[in-house]
């Protein structure tokens, strides 16, 4: 995996506990009071905080908000913040620590382990997992050891539906293009942070790309746990919100709340991710706010973000954070009723001025035109009410139809290359568009077109939005570095991959045309797991069975590991020789001679016609900015 360039020096060992401006750092590094709260900064900034002509002076901003160190707060919290995407907590019990959400890869979480050891080496007893995404998990292996989870010496704690929603987003649906598409909102295909590539990522200031790990929970919330770990008592409770499965801890003693990210720092929260996302209901997510304001927090530490001090400080953010996310949802849903299109809606549907300018409701991360039109399509679907547009033209054939009405291609490049001159960037996208669509090979429109997204990536404050518009600009005139891909696919996920689910997850692959005439069922049997399924293949439909039917055309009988090894690359046989339709001989020769597996129906040529009829594993780069 690649893992961008850290630019972290030694420790500046400052305390600051009242009033504090530092250089480079707006002034007041927490909302609130100052008691009880001190920030000791360590290391450089890893944002682009720099002013520049290509960077949007509010993003600028944003990012010298993010200068690294470890905030203190109500005596025994610590919270390493600028270090990486995730703001990892650690609380100091009498004999060990509890971590609150481990960042997005190890060597993210060693950085923060690194400042959390110049304050104490008591060993980790607890880590919380506040939801399933990667950035709040993938770092657990820096801070404790497996062995040490399944002796019992370590809690990992997380809502029981935590596991299943890591596996649907890993062993099969719609994870590959969501994979695909974060690579755009995240700028790594870009590199390092700068005025022309990525400048902060919202949340925090990076995406440190690295080795992923997951430790599977051995200890599950339901609606709400109270657990005392190193004699710190704590309650954890489930508040639904960007995640079905969030998780909130509460300390009364220490009154101290850790938001997760019901509350996405101090940024507009992402009620829709252009990344992809099924819907986040907002009146699901302003609920979990209210679940927030239940408790007497004197003191607040979100995963991303800095800390909030003070009840009061404490109580607004987080009712005006519930009230902006009520606000949008309550007048898109009044337009809408008026017959306005998410054209219209996004033109009227703007937030009060005395939200709008709430420090913590910067559209530095979420976007209210985003959330306008997520809330449109969540409610009411994809039909505007046009029928002209219930079965469109396809987008290829319409574009060479407006190509020809305008004059031919010729005509279409001068008003999209006049267009650009005029600094009406976002028509000459359009224009240039129907161009590339039509001949994805036009090296003058591919240019054109990231001209103009390139300069509207620049102009724009939402890093998210900019981060897209730059890296489609990247992939049109060809300078982007797909070998920065992120690959979320660690060993440790796939191992806590329920075995059904990775069985189950080749439906997605099914090559309907490959098995119009096909009836076939091959059975899956693991003696270790004393378990056994089975995959129908009739006719273009791949049905799951949760045992193997009497009638099954063969069997597979292998341990699970072995399954693992197949899956990750390992020594027994690489992935390919497995599930690709040109399986190798001699590998597949080599299992079956070792005993590691065996067909106890049917024989090896059955296994390797059932593989044939799926699809190859796409390890090319997915196109978006020629669609």
């Amino acid at each position: 995996m690649v893992t961008k360039k850290l630019l972290l020096s030694a420790s500046i060992a400052l305390t600051i506990s009242a009033a504090p401006v530092l250089a480079g750092m707006p002034e007041g590094t927490w909302t609130g009071d100052r008691e009880g709260v001190t920030f000791t900064p360590s290391g450089e900034n890893i944002s682009f905080a720099e002013s520049s002509k290509t960077v949007n002076p509010i993003l600028t901003t944003h990012s010298q908000k993010m200068v690294p160190g470890v905030y203190q707060v109500a005596e025994k919290a610590y919270m390493a913040y600028g270090y990486a995407l995730t703001s990892p907590t650690m609380v100091v019990g009498d004999d060990g620590v509890i971590i609150i959400d481990p960042p997005e890869s190890i060597e993210a979480g060693k950085l923060c382990l690194e400042e959390f050891r110049k304050i104490t080496d008591k060993p980790v007893k607890a880590v919380v997992y506040s939801h399933w995404h990667l950035d709040h998990f993938a770092g657990v292996r820096a801070f404790v050891d497996i062995a040490d989870v399944e002796s019992g010496e370590v809690k990992i704690i997380a809502h029981k539906t935590f596991l299943d929603n890591v596996n649907k987003s890993g062993a099969g649906g719609t994870g590959p293009i969501i994979g695909a598409r974060l690579d755009y909102t995240s700028a790594v295909l870009l590199g390092d942070q700068s005025a022309t590539a990525g400048v902060n990522m919202g949340l925090g200031p990076d995406f440190i790309i690295g080795e992923t790990s997951l430790i599977a929970p051995n200890t599950l919330v339901d609606d709400r746990l109270e657990i005392t770990v190193a004699g710190v008592e704590m309650e954890v409770v489930h508040a639904p919100s960007e995640t079905t499965d969030e998780v909130v801890v509460w300390f009364p003693k220490l009154e101290l709340l850790h938001s997760a990210e019901v509350l996405q720092g101090e940024n507009f929260p992402n009620l829709y991710t252009i990344r992809g996302t099924s819907y986040r209901n907002p009146q699901v997510w302003y609920r979990g706010m209210e679940i927030l304001l239940q408790f007497p927090a004197k003191y607040m530490l979100p995963s991303h973000g800095r800390p909030v001090s003070g009840y009061d400080n404490v109580k607004d953010v987080l009712t005006s954070y519930r009230d902006a996310i009520q606000f949008v949802y309550d007048q898109t849903i009044r337009y809408m009723n008026e017959g306005m299109l998410p054209d219209e809606l996004v033109e009227v549907v703007k937030l009060p001025e005395h939200l709008a300018d709430h420090p913590w409701l910067g559209e530095t991360y979420g976007t209210v035109a985003h959330s306008v039109r997520s809330i449109y399509s969540g409610e009411i679907g994809w039909f505007e009410g046009d029928p002209t547009y219930l079965s469109p033209l396809k987008k290829t054939e319409a574009s060479a139809r407006y190509i020809k009405l305008i004059g031919g291609k010729d005509k279409v490049m001068q008003a999209a290359q006049k267009a650009f001159s005029a600094g009406d960037f976002q028509w000459s996208a359009e224009l240039s568009s129907h161009l590339v669509r039509t001949d994805v090979d036009n090296k003058a429109a591919r240019k054109l077109k990231s001209d103009a997204l390139r300069q509207l990536g620049y102009a724009h404050f939402n890093p998210n939005w900019r981060n897209f518009y730059l890296t489609a600009a990247a992939e049109l005139d060809g300078s982007i570095d797909y070998s920065k891909h992120a690959d979320m696919s660690a060993d440790d996920m796939i191992r806590s991959f329920p075995t059904e689910e990775i069985i189950n997850g080749f439906r997605f692959r099914i090559n309907p045309e490959r098995t119009v005439d096909v009836n076939m069922t091959m059975g899956f049997r693991f003696p270790d797991e004393d378990k056994a399924f089975a995959l129908e293949i009739r006719r273009g439909i791949v049905q799951f069975h949760d045992s193997i039917p009497g009638g099954a055309d063969a069997v597979l009988e292998m341990d699970r590991a072995v399954l693992d090894s197949i899956i990750t690359g390992g020594s027994d046989v690489g992935h390919d020789a497995v599930v690709q339709d040109d399986i190798p001989t001699d590998p597949m020769a080599k299992l079956f001679e070792s005993g590691k597996a065996k067909m106890v129906k049917g024989d090896l040529a059955e296994l390797k016609r059932f593989l044939s009829y799926f699809d190859k594993l796409n390890k090319e780069p997915v196109p978006i900015a020629t669609k």
